[in-house]
């Protein structure tokens, strides 16, 4: 009976030594489930964080008041594809419509070329002015009629002119 004593307490200690075991990883199982919990309730709470009012306005098919301009610059890209479409589509021939394209081209090149011309004379103009205003600074000054020196020179004093 001693023996099966001995038998039933080792037993007994190898089921408790088992147990204890299997507590330890349970509890560093545990531990690391928990922080792997911790870290994605981070992330989640990140990615909340970093949501905008853009984002979910987005997500409804929304969005902010784009400027003007904005506007403008979509509608004539959406002009220019459609006419592109259309004359792509459109029942000529493709020498034809070739020569159509080649010509609307040449249209548009004449017309830039004009408004460089334009733009030139008017800077031209204004630079013209511009010297003319210069010297007419310069002369007045010369003959002591500018209001940036001093005037009226009597006895001796001598007028300062700004350089």
């Amino acid at each position: 009976m001693t023996n099966r004593l001995n038998d039933a307490m080792g037993a007994a200690k190898g089921v408790y030594e088992s147990a204890a075991v299997g507590a330890g990883v349970a509890a560093t199982t545990a531990k690391t489930t928990a922080f792997d919990v911790a870290k994605a309730a981070a992330g989640v709470a990140a990615t909340i964080g970093a949501i905008g009012v853009d984002d979910v306005l987005g997500w409804v098919g929304l969005a902010r008041k784009r400027s003007p301009l904005a506007t403008l610059a979509f509608f004539g890209a959406g002009v220019a594809v459609g006419a592109g479409v259309a004359m792509l589509l459109s029942p000529t021939s493709g020498e034809a419509l070739r020569r159509d394209i080649l010509n609307r081209l040449d249209g548009l090149k004449r017309q830039a070329t004009r408004k460089v011309e334009q733009a030139e004379r008017q800077v031209q103009g204004k630079v013209g002015s511009a010297v003319d205003a210069v010297k007419g600074a310069v002369s007045s000054s010369e003959t002591g009629n500018s209001h940036y020196g001093v005037e009226g020179r009597q006895g001796g004093e001598s007028g300062h002119h700004l350089s």
